[in-house]
């Protein structure tokens, strides 16, 4: 009786620990499952902003020229529409010259604005037709001042970097041949692969540590290049 009662006693215990250990684990996998999604999370968002080397936002309607546009839900009625993360470390800093005056009504795929440095210039393409209510002054000075690096258009080109505000002539008609989500990821992907292939010493002689493309790394290229890669990318 005396090693029953024994066995009992260690039967017991064991099924306290055993008990205690899955307690334990259900605990740890809860509090570790939380944390993880919270890092899958952000991880999940960074991806999304990122194709590669350019931010690709999810609420940004691209044009292939490498210009944007994004509603404005604090003014109905009303788009922003600016130059890409693509185009902005492409060309990096150059004036904004030919901004198209208050009322002046553009056309989808017509010149928008062109950048210029003295030497080159690029003609970005309007991703959408409408009238122009409203140029970003702040960026017309940052660029017009030399201070590009501290500009909104460097650090924030979806955002403060805005270039025009417009009033659309077909919203609805003109977004379906802009690309949004997981289809501008995909295109700026495409966009990122194109220019590795087109990678040369001149380009490759301004990148960071690491790969990642320095602002103004087309401005290397001299001569015919030059225009081959503004028909390529630009569509100009």
């Amino acid at each position: 009786m005396g090693n029953l009662a024994m066995y009992a006693t260690k039967g017991f215990e064991y099924l306290l620990i055993l008990g205690f250990l899955a307690l334990f684990t259900l605990f740890y996998l809860y509090f570790t499952s939380q944390r993880f999604e919270k890092v899958a999370a952000v991880v999940s968002s960074t991806i999304d902003q990122l194709v590669d080397w350019f931010r690709v936002p999810d609420n940004i309607l691209f044009h292939q020229g490498h210009a944007w546009v994004r509603v404005e839900e604090s003014e109905p009625g009303i788009v922003k529409v600016g130059m890409d993360d693509f185009a902005q470390k492409m060309a990096g800093p150059m004036e904004l010259w030919n901004i198209p005056g208050l009322g002046v009504t553009i056309r989808q795929g017509e010149k928008g604005w062109s950048l210029h440095d003295g030497k080159k210039s690029v003609d970005m393409l309007m991703p959408m037709s409408g009238e122009v209510v409203a140029v970003n002054e702040d960026v017309l000075s940052a660029l017009g001042n030399n201070t590009y690096g501290d500009s909104e258009l460097s650090r924030d080109p979806y955002e403060k970097g805005w270039i025009l505000k417009i009033k659309p002539d077909d919203f609805e008609r003109e977004r379906k041949g802009l690309l949004s989500g997981t289809l501008a990821r995909k295109w700026m992907d495409g966009v990122v692969e194109h220019l590795r292939s087109k990678m040369s010493p001149e380009l490759g002689a301004v990148m960071q540590d690491g790969g990642v493309p320095l602002p103004g790394m087309a401005k290397n290229i001299d001569g015919e290049e030059w225009d081959v890669l503004l028909k390529e990318f630009f569509m100009t």
